[in-house]
């Protein structure tokens, strides 16, 4: 699949959310001095500036995503507007994907691209000990009877499932790993652990949630693969994995 068609589509949901935004704020300008009470002003001059803001914020955060798209390199400051936007924006392009019928999976493997864009272009290094590799239990096989939630080190590394690879992977960089059973776990292990950076493997409506919960904090994000339907028996790909640890690591 194309990688830029993919962020593309999260884009082109910005760029309209950004246009009904621009047009409800001209709405409101026009009604605020067709009102004839100067109560009624007042309301509709603080909602006009409102959404002024909120139309700027928009504008300046999709500039610097389509410079990042050039390789153009943007300050700290706007690279936290270009965060912002994408965070607060991310659920009015939810919403705006279902009236134009398009998938939420196919939006958030979108929004996904996107922010690993974002992080790449940040080149953000870190020690092998601020690196956190974060997992899902579906990758462990359905029929594993060792608990590797809780410690990861009890996995027997028997080959039946891919969790063995990616302990060898960590193991190899010196970096933590641990496998968690949700976002609640997940948020539990970062807030315990304090990396400065995560490669975070998982489904894309998990990973989407964990990168907007996560922010500010780097966030790669890799979505598993499902042969045999959600939550079992998934796969990830190891190489994309180490790609995304050498990336990280100074």
């Amino acid at each position: 699949m194309n990688i830029e068609t993919k962020k593309r589509t999260f884009l082109s949901l910005l760029l309209v959310t950004l246009v009904i935004i621009s047009s409800f704020v001209y709405y409101l300008w026009n009604l605020t001095f067709n009102q004839r009470t100067f109560f009624n002003q007042i309301i509709f001059v603080i909602l006009v500036v409102f959404f002024i803001g909120i139309a700027l914020l928009a504008f300046a955060g999709l500039c610097g995503i389509f410079l990042t798209l050039f390789n153009i390199p943007l300050y700290p400051t706007w690279q936290k507007i270009v965060r912002i936007t994408v965070n607060f924006l991310y659920p009015f392009v939810i919403q705006l994907g279902k009236v134009f019928k398009i998938t939420q999976d196919k939006i958030q493997r979108s929004f996904i691209e996107l922010n690993n864009h974002l992080v790449r272009i940040r080149s953000i290094k870190v020690e092998p000990s601020e690196l956190l590799l974060l997992l899902p239990h579906c990758l462990q096989s359905g029929n594993c009877p060792y608990r590797i939630t809780s410690k990861v080190e009890n996995c027997q590394k028997c080959g039946k499932c891919t969790i063995s690879r990616f302990i060898e992977l960590a193991d190899r960089y010196g970096i933590k790993v641990k496998v968690v059973t949700g976002g609640t776990l997940a948020r539990e292990m970062i807030k315990s652990l304090r990396p400065r950076a995560i490669i975070a493997v998982a489904c894309e409506r998990d990973l989407s949630s964990g990168i907007l919960e996560a922010s500010p904090l780097p966030v790669l994000g890799i979505s598993n693969e499902r042969p045999h339907g959600p939550c079992y028996n998934t796969r990830a790909d190891t190489k994309t994995v180490e790609e995304g640890i050498k990336f990280f690591l100074r």
